[in-house]
């Protein structure tokens, strides 16, 4: 079964709001600026509560109340607002819980929230690659989007038999879906956001985070990749088996990032976690 048939026969994913689809269309843009971002946010009045919520939640620990979206760009600045936005766009998707994948509530969203994190933070630093942060950061946070429709197909004896390749045989998790389904939920998530119609430089760094794409040079499947595999590291991986993902080396190497570097993207992931926490709740 293809990506596209898989999607067909499952329950449908609704869609990302509008402003949602007009953020991920404006990352990157020359013509992007924060007058656009506020006005984009002020028009999804849903979109604007969630966002001063978050904006006065515990995790940021504000001398005073922010009341308006102008207030909170101009306190927390436009990338952090655009990360906030973003978040709250797609929670209600990364929360659930998985049965197909033994993920429990909150579980996906966690992960998807470090990695995007790390991924905002790879950008900052990596010397090879000239990617905004809040690109990466929507990338890292939706790179596993495609479970949610997989999910559904997995059942018991499917479950069952990956995890015995990834046991006995040592695939990695998203070889052993390709084996037993015929897709991976790399693919289904890029096909799944082609139906939503976000950019495909998001697209390529869903589809390929576990295979990153490196010559001629890196591309942003490559920074989403490497947050992935620290997101594992650091203990941030949902479900039976989610674990059996491989590190490719050269995509490290590609990036420009030492040891050094890995190491402070490790330690990083403890500043965000009070951030994180209150996402998921």
């Amino acid at each position: 079964m293809n990506a596209a048939e898989l999607i067909a026969k499952v329950p449908a994913l609704p869609p990302p709001s509008a402003s949602i689809i007009r953020l991920s269309q404006m990352l990157g843009s020359q013509n992007a600026d924060t007058h656009a971002i506020i006005e984009v946010v002020r028009q999804d009045g849903v979109m604007s509560a969630k966002l001063l919520g978050r904006c006065n939640s515990a995790a940021y620990a504000l001398r005073s109340p922010v009341n308006s979206i102008e207030h909170a760009v101009m306190v927390l600045g436009h990338r952090e607002i655009h990360n906030l936005v973003v978040s709250a766009g797609f929670g209600s998707l990364l929360n659930s819980a998985l049965s197909g994948y033994a993920i429990s509530e909150g579980d996906l969203w966690r992960h998807s929230l470090i990695t995007a994190h790390v991924a905002a933070a790879v950008c900052r630093i990596a010397k090879n690659i000239e990617i905004d942060p809040s690109v990466a950061y929507m990338a890292g946070l939706i790179h596993d989007i495609g479970k949610n429709v997989l999910s559904h197909a997995l059942d018991q004896d499917m479950q069952t038999a990956i995890h015995e390749l990834i046991q006995r045989q040592k695939y990695t998790f998203v070889e052993a879906e390709a084996q037993i389904v015929g897709t991976d939920h790399a693919a289904v998530g890029k096909t799944l956001l082609h139906s939503w119609g976000l950019p495909e430089l998001l697209i390529e760094a869903v589809a390929n985070h576990h295979a990153p794409l490196l010559t001629p040079t890196p591309q942003l499947s490559a920074v989403v990749h490497v947050a992935d595999i620290i997101a594992h590291q650091v203990g941030a991986s949902p479900g039976r088996d989610s674990f059996a993902v491989r590190a490719n080396g050269d995509a490290v190497t590609a990036l420009g990032l030492g040891l050094n570097d890995i190491d402070f993207l490790i330690a990083s992931t403890a500043d965000d976690a009070q951030k994180v926490k209150a996402m998921i709740r």
